[in-house]
């Protein structure tokens, strides 16, 4: 069978593995080159300096910094053993140019040689002129301190931090120690500490003269750099799980990624498992980046291994503590069962639900009062996966006049059914901008040789006129399309309300999918090799080449490669894969290759869906190659592939792009995940944590 159709899935006891690739737009980080760095010496001591600003003096405030310090602190203290003394924290007013120098300068001379050292920064970013020229674009990066651009006060506090005084700072460190991590959530992290690369999103440009622009900085690049986002992109912030608090939507997965951090693990390896739910979240708006020495070990591999129980704290009555949080992936709904590995019968102990979850902590209802005391030890039973709605906010350009009564129309279109069903149940309507995950705008733009006319040409959105015929744009929070089929036309009103409920359900579907992931479990037991061929018109000495059926024609054979390692190899659009699975464990495996298309389609590459369930079986040590059942060919967009490994067999249809089909308790607990996930239902699916296990990886097609 030769498809167009792009797909991955996962594996059960549930194992889940996401790879998107692109042909254009965005690429993900490089992957780091050099062996991985063995066990350090252990550092003589721990150092963080943590700073984060949400309520500026002149400029728009943030919601999240404050607390992605709150979060960043409560880490390294839980997780890696920082003591209070290790601490330099900088808030709000607290953090000027010079109190942030003054930090850098604290920092500077408690290190000693061969410390450790964690420097973090949450805030806006910006640019300003470079007056050394040690800039290739001409614009030297800042960090916007408290206080800054208060008026014509020629005095350092009334200007940014430039990224030349940044890596001054950094070099008097380096000079003692090269274990420095260097994280920044901020509009211009991609390039602050190096200034490299152009950027455009922040605070507007500083045009003033910076009265430190001139002066000659020492320039030395070692450690680990972690960025939120990319050139020319927006750092987002989010609601964590509580879908209450705020924090900056990379600190939330960076902080969730290096809490799971096991011995042995490398910053690239966390930086990856942080990487992929931003990009899963924001689609190719935010890709944070990585540089540095990146293979080395986390914290050099002196911390403790990550405990697959969790120690209970307070108890009173039903009412159980434990000591863990959303940062460790707990959610409401789970249950937690006590942990006696030597117990006869394990599900006969008790078990508590969790309540309430905080970063660190959480509380749950136990099976029965007295059934815990402080200093016993639970271990997760079942998982609940929440698949929350994404607010979105909307807005018009003449939201009092012309558009009213179509504002009301698309407002109405989010409202229940009078059955009590929801049209566009992966969303939720808010009146707070600053919350929304998407935004809708309703303009009236004018189009010149097929482009909108902007007032400006550094205007996020076009110009309306209101003559002209409305269109509602599916933009990010950042005021970016999210994809330039979501400019939905509402000439006629019927039609683009429909549309926009099969396009934003679409969108929903797919979204959720793409992260979806497992927790727990190990290693994929059933591995995915691909062979990669490339159209050519003549074969070249020494080449591997097949005339392929179908008319497909001469095409060179490059691989087989394993699927985790496809991101080291180049593709191009038009390339073909072809995919054979191997069952290394001992045990049978239903084995699924699902894709995601950058249209939004959803299907089944592997089994076919009019398959019998069966087919998709993966005996134990079987080899099996799909190249005459599959054959994928390469589009222009995001590819995503999805694996599932499952310990019984599901109904690949429920992933793919097709009208909800009730099953009622036909469905297992897994697929009903799967079907939450695809058909955008809400609520909770609880699945046994033994049933399955995620992976993720990100390559590029060219």
């Amino acid at each position: 069978m030769f498809t167009k159709r792009r797909k991955i899935m996962q594996k059960t006891t549930l194992l889940v593995l996401i790879l998107s690739f692109f042909l254009s737009g965005c690429l993900p980080p490089d992957k780091p080159n050099g062996p991985k760095l063995g066990l350090q010496p252990e550092p003589v001591g721990k150092h963080a300096l943590l700073i984060g600003i949400d309520n500026y003096r002149n400029v728009p405030p943030l919601s999240g910094a404050i607390n992605d310090v709150k979060l960043t602190k409560g880490l390294l203290r839980e997780r890696f053993g920082f003591q209070p003394d290790d601490f330099i924290i900088l808030l709000d007013e607290q953090a000027t140019h010079t109190g942030i120098e003054n930090a850098f300068k604290a920092l500077i001379k408690r290190v000693k040689r061969g410390d450790f050292v964690y420097i973090h920064y949450s805030g806006h970013g910006s640019q300003t002129a470079d007056l050394n020229g040690d800039e290739m674009d001409q614009q030297d990066e800042t960090w916007v301190s408290y206080g800054t651009r208060s008026g014509k006060s020629q005095d350092k506090d009334n200007y940014d931090v430039l990224d030349d005084e940044i890596n001054a700072w950094l070099t008097a460190i380096y000079a003692k120690t090269n274990k420095v991590i260097f994280v920044s959530d901020s509009c211009h992290s991609a390039t602050v500490a190096r200034g490299r690369a152009p950027v455009s999103r922040g605070l507007k440009r500083d045009d003033r003269p910076h009265p430190l622009g001139k002066k000659a900085y020492s320039q030395k690049y070692y450690g680990i750099h972690v960025g939120a986002v990319r050139d020319e992109e927006l750092a987002a912030e989010t609601t964590g799980d509580d879908d209450k608090t705020f924090y900056g939507l990379f600190t939330w997965y960076w902080i969730k990624a290096l809490q799971q951090a096991q011995k042995g693990e490398t910053w690239h390896d966390v930086f990856k498992r942080a990487y992929t739910p931003v990009v899963a979240r924001r689609g190719q708006v935010q890709n944070p980046q990585i540089e540095g020495e990146s293979l080395r070990q986390v914290f050099g591999g002196h911390f403790a291994p990550l405990a697959k129980t969790v120690l209970v704290g307070n108890v009173e009555g039903e009412s159980v503590e434990i000591k863990a949080g959303h940062v460790a992936g707990v959610t409401e709904g789970s249950v937690y069962r006590l942990s006696q590995p030597q117990h006869a019968n394990p599900k006969s102990l008790p078990s508590l639900t969790i309540t309430e979850v905080k970063p660190f902590r959480s509380f749950g209802k136990a099976s029965k009062a007295g059934a815990f005391k402080s200093g016993d030890f639970v271990v997760e039973e079942s998982h609940a996966y929440h698949f929350n709605p994404f607010k979105v906010y909307l807005s018009a350009d003449f939201p009092n006049d012309k558009d009213r009564p179509l504002l009301q129309a698309i407002r109405a279109a989010f409202q229940a059914n009078p059955d009590g069903t929801l049209p566009l149940p992966g969303y939720r309507l808010t009146n707070d901008p600053y919350q929304a995950e998407l935004h809708l705008y309703l303009l009236r733009p004018k189009r010149q040789n097929g482009q909108p006319i902007r007032a400006s040409a550094d205007d996020a959105l076009p110009k309306s006129f209101v003559n002209q015929a409305p269109e509602l744009w599916v933009l990010t929070n950042g005021q970016r399309l999210l994809h330039k089929n979501l400019q939905i036309r509402f000439d006629n009103r019927r039609r683009g309300l429909k549309l926009l409920r099969d396009n934003l359900n679409k969108l929903a579907r797919v979204r959720e999918i793409k992260a979806l992931q497992s927790r727990g479990g190990g290693p994929l037991p059933v591995t995915v090799q691909v062979t990669v061929y490339s159209p050519i018109n003549s074969c070249p000495p020494g080449a591997a080449c097949v005339m392929l059926s179908s008319n497909l024609g001469l095409h060179r054979k490059m691989g087989a490669y394993p699927l985790l390692e496809i991101e080291k190899h180049s593709l191009s659009k038009g390339d073909i894969l072809s995919f054979s699975l191997h069952n290394e464990s001992n045990r049978n495996y239903y084995v699924y290759l699902i894709n995601i298309g950058a249209d939004g389609a959803i299907y089944a590459l592997f089994p076919d869906p009019q398959e019998r369930m069966e087919y998709a079986r993966v005996k134990a040590r079987e080899k099996r190659d799909l190249a005459e059942e599959v054959l994928l060919k390469v589009e222009a967009g995001e590819e995503t592939l999805k694996v599932i490994a499952s310990r019984r067999p599901i109904d690949v249809s429920l992933l793919e792009q097709q009208k909800y089909r009730e099953r009622g308790s036909d469905l297992n607990p897994l697929e009903r995940i799967l079907t939450n996930a695809v058909h955008g239902e809400r609520g909770a699916s609880r699945v046994s944590k033994s049933e399955w296990v995620t992976g993720q990886v990100t390559f590029v097609v060219k």
